[in-house]
């Protein structure tokens, strides 16, 4: 049944029908709770967060749409900016309903354990999730254990190749030590929707987007998708300078003129980098390290 309920998961993705849809239901229903809200003089609710607490991975998938197989180095979210950055959005929001810890490869941060655990004390209500590659489960210390389940975070297992013969065991280890986990359906494929020309139509690119629910943090700054702020890696990889015109789209949460309602809203639109997205093109999965990344992997056309 659970793998049913998954698969029709993945169908609703590929639908820009359906996206549309439920995105139509999920702004009407949060055009009416922070309205409410507003009226009891709460503060509103952000629905999605994610951020990568380490850039970099250990995996190395092929066509990274966070571009961690070309990330230059260990790349680590600072422990004190993502405090500092947190509680900003605890000043804005009275809570964030899913809030996502994940990377590159967010077991490669030997401060995770501080990072889940500030992330339930700014918001308390917020479902805390880290995604994994799942290689690193088993070398998990005590202090991380203790914090997912001190914090009631959840641990959500990708399902990659290099898992399939060791799942097994890194079920049995995380159900011994009490750590609370899904593991996703085998990822067999995965998908490139970057076109470098840059020449999409903005407000078509946005409405069937697969990703604008997944507003990205990083260093102060949060913008509709991860795409704006990690499209230097690619820049640098490949000796582009594409991320100059996206330099507006990633907004300074310690504008003064800033509040909940405001920053909700310019969330909710399209931004300069949609340019560069098309419809999804999916292809087998792979790995890849950057000496062997091509353009191709990350592009449906342009420069090959």
């Amino acid at each position: 049944m659970l793998s049913v309920l998954r698969s029709k998961y993945r169908e609703i993705h590929k639908s820009p029908l359906l996206i549309s849809l439920f995105f139509t239901f999920r702004n009407f229903y949060s055009f009416c709770d922070d309205n409410i809200k507003r009226l009891l003089g709460k503060k509103p609710t952000l629905y999605y967060l994610e951020l990568c607490v380490a850039e970099h991975c250990n995996l190395n998938c092929k066509g990274c749409t966070f571009f961690s197989n070309i990330v230059d180095g260990q790349v680590f979210y600072d422990l004190d900016q993502y405090k500092a950055d947190l509680s900003r959005l605890g000043e804005l929001f009275g809570n964030i309903r899913n809030l996502t810890l994940l990377g590159g490869e967010p077991l490669l941060n030997d401060e995770l354990p501080q990072f889940i655990s500030h992330a339930r004390k700014v918001f308390p209500k917020a479902k805390i999730r880290v995604v994994t590659n799942g290689l690193l489960c088993k070398s998990m210390s005590d202090e991380l254990i203790d914090a997912f389940k001190e914090n009631n975070a959840l641990l959500h297992i990708t399902f990659y190749k290099p898992m399939f013969n060791s799942i097994d065991s890194v079920r049995e280890f995380l159900q011994s030590r009490g750590v609370r986990f899904i593991v996703g359906t085998p990822a067999y494929r995965f998908v490139r929707i970057f076109k470098v020309e840059g020449d999409s139509d903005v407000k078509r690119a946005f409405s069937r987007c697969l990703r604008k629910r997944c507003i990205y943090l990083s260093s102060g700054h949060i913008s509709v998708c991860s795409f704006p702020i990690l499209l230097k890696w690619f820049d640098l990889r490949f000796g582009k300078s594409l991320s100059e015109s996206t330099g507006n789209d990633k907004i300074n949460i310690y504008d003064k003129e800033l509040n909940g309602p405001v920053l909700k809203k310019k969330l909710s639109k399209p931004i300069s980098a949609c340019k560069y997205c098309s419809d999804p093109e999916w292809f087998d999965w792979d790995q890849s390290k950057s000496s062997e990344a091509k353009i191709e992997d990350y592009c449906i056309s342009g420069v090959r």
